[in-house]
């Protein structure tokens, strides 16, 4: 065989290599394909829930509506599919995967931060099925946290697959996540942006994620959209659409809307975490049934409102709520009585442990509140627009909700083309954000990337790096020096009137050596040489020492090394004259105090 020949594997192996760990691969190539992956499996997820709409609850009932409104008390059996739809959903989730109960972005923000990344396969197939199951049996829930924790569940299993490090693995579950949003919502830079931006509770982002995110959305969009031919997530007429115009001197309506989507977002939240604590403390009821339980409540409940909202009700995602409220098909009562029954029905549907996400209920909760302060503000001013308000309520209110103002007002504005209407939506988005920094729909979620488990070791780094050793002299008492000439006797009477633990060796002409406790102990209880024996006798020449100006970052990695616990601090151009004496302890209350400076700024 030649040497061409021999070496040929070789090549085309350090060409895989490459491949698989340059950053053209990483951020481009494997953030396309993951995108395409993404892109698929949420036409099919898609397809699996109008399937699974049609055979649970269309076949039997003959209604394609959220309302029950062509219904009466003699068709009471109705009530009983979102129960069975639940059942089957408890079955599943207590038996094969329980992290598919809920809503889904909560489990991806806590894979980053917590978990390495790490999310088990199948939960691809099985979070698809369970979230169908729920939608498709009338449960008032969403699409975006059960695509976010698929698309998430396919980034780990490709990074496992390739085995990738765990700070790429993180990237790419958060890839993925963004590449079924930005699909199934037909909102590529919204998705994008949207993971690295729920991950914190601050208006922060994960930056080193944008790249792969935005390219994985991208992907995803466009092979969604190819199979599936569907550009637009609410079907808004441009005639509507060209009606919603924001005048300037009505301002102060949207100011007034930032702070009741605050008080109803608050609601929102507490709602959704009570059920769930409600849920979960019914000791004497088995997980399987609780999801059940939940599906029976929101059947009655969709029953209940039948009479009174017609084709409108609170099953299902929402999206037949948005459009009526966009179009201003609700009456103000009506408005009321579907904003908290939506908000009941959500929390019923998902935090009882069914599965399915709580951003299209969001997104009607707020187009509700939007047009139900449109309505009202209409009767005092004609000239001001429901729809308008509602549209902007959409985004606003989810903004607040997330922690996600950037993302949402992005979103809202793609998933409608309303592009028009962007100042409102920010304004509504920051003014719910800053008032609601107390509460949160996603519990998973860190107050910044300082505060991530993610960042630990980064952060770290980056903070000693940035000090230096004269940084922290001034908490640094003057060390004990010892002459080389002192006998045992009197380094053992020096030693015992000091604090200190490491003890500088100098001569006539400066730093020679360097002792500590654990050299003393070895040799203090030979009283027959205390008067014989000298320091230079015990002490270790082998000094290493740090100057003024060494970071701290590498003066403890210097410390680990030597195995030290201190080490002296010499000056620069007399490398034997000692300033100081610096031990750990003194570098880990240097890191902390800054640590609490950085937090609190």
């Amino acid at each position: 065989m030649s040497d061409e020949a021999q070496q040929r594997p070789t090549m085309q192996v350090r060409a895989m290599e490459t491949l698989r760990t340059g950053r053209l691969a990483k951020w481009v190539l494997l953030s396309g394909v993951l995108g395409v992956l993404a892109g698929i499996i949420a036409w099919l997820f898609r397809e699996l829930i109008h399937l699974c709409r049609h055979w649970f609850f269309t076949t039997p009932t003959g209604l394609h509506t959220e309302g029950l409104g062509q219904t009466d008390w003699s068709q009471w059996w109705i009530v009983l599919i979102p129960a069975a739809g639940g059942l089957l959903v408890g079955l599943i989730t207590y038996n094969m995967v329980p992290e598919a109960e809920g809503h889904g972005t909560d489990s991806v923000i806590r894979a980053f931060h917590r978990q390495k990344g790490i999310m088990r396969s199948r939960i691809i197939a099985l979070k698809a099925l369970t979230s169908a199951i729920t939608i498709g049996s009338g449960g008032s829930a969403g699409q975006e946290g059960p695509v976010a924790q698929v698309g998430g569940g396919l980034g780990s299993s490709v990074s496992g697959a390739l085995g990738l490090s765990d700070r790429d693995r993180r990237l790419f579950v958060i890839a993925g996540a963004s590449a079924g949003i930005g699909a199934m919502f037909s909102s590529p830079l919204g998705g994008a942006l949207f993971m690295p931006e729920v991950l914190y509770r601050r208006a922060e982002f994960e930056g080193e994620a944008i790249i792969p995110c935005i390219v994985a959305s991208t992907f995803s969009y466009a092979t969604f959209t190819a199979i599936s031919g569907s550009h637009r997530a609410v079907d808004l007429s441009p005639d509507l659409l060209q009606s919603l115009t924001f005048e300037p001197s009505q301002i102060w309506i949207y100011l007034v809307l930032g702070v009741i989507c605050t008080v109803v977002g608050f609601l929102y939240t507490k709602m959704y975490y009570g059920v769930e604590q409600i849920f979960k403390g019914m000791k004497r009821v088995h997980p399987i049934l609780r999801p059940a339980m939940g599906g029976l409540l929101v059947g009655l409940l969709a029953m209940g409102l039948a009479g009174m909202g017609g084709e409108n009700g609170i099953l299902f995602g929402g999206y037949g709520l948005i459009k009526s409220a966009i179009e201003g098909d609700l009456g103000p009562k009506l408005i009321v009585i579907l904003l908290v029954g939506k908000i009941l029905a959500t929390s019923l549907s998902v935090a009882s442990g069914g599965s399915g996400g709580v951003f299209a209920p969001a997104l009607a909760i707020g187009a509700l509140v939007g047009a139900g302060v449109g309505t009202f503000a209409h009767t005092m001013i004609p000239g001001i627009q429901p729809g308008a308000l509602a549209l902007v309520g959409m985004g606003g209110f989810f903004a607040g909700a997330a922690k996600t103002p950037i993302a949402a007002v992005v979103m809202v504005s793609e998933m409608t083309g309303g592009y028009h209407m962007l100042a409102p939506l920010m304004l509504v988005a920051v003014i719910h954000m800053l008032l609601s920094n107390r509460w949160t729909l996603y519990k998973s979620q860190v107050t910044s990337p300082i505060n991530s488990p993610a960042h630990a070791g980064d952060f770290v780094i980056d903070v000693l790096q940035s000090m230096k050793v004269s940084d922290v002299l001034t908490e640094v008492s003057q060390p004990t020096l010892i002459h080389e000439d002192v006998t045992l006797r009197g380094a053992m009477r020096i030693v015992a009137e000091s604090h200190e633990t490491h003890f500088p060796v100098i001569s006539d002409e400066g730093l020679v050596g360097i002792f500590s406790l654990t050299d003393l102990r070895r040799i203090f209880l030979e009283d027959a040489i205390t008067d014989m024996v000298i320091v230079s006798d015990f002490m270790s020449e082998q000094v290493t020492t740090v100057k003024l100006n060494d970071s701290l970052h590498d003066v403890q990695r210097l410390m680990t090394r030597r195995q030290v616990s201190a080490l002296p601090v010499v000056d620069a151009e007399n490398p034997r004259k000692v300033l100081a004496l610096l031990e750990r302890n003194a570098v880990g209350k240097a890191y902390n105090d800054k640590l609490a400076e950085l937090k609190s700024s």
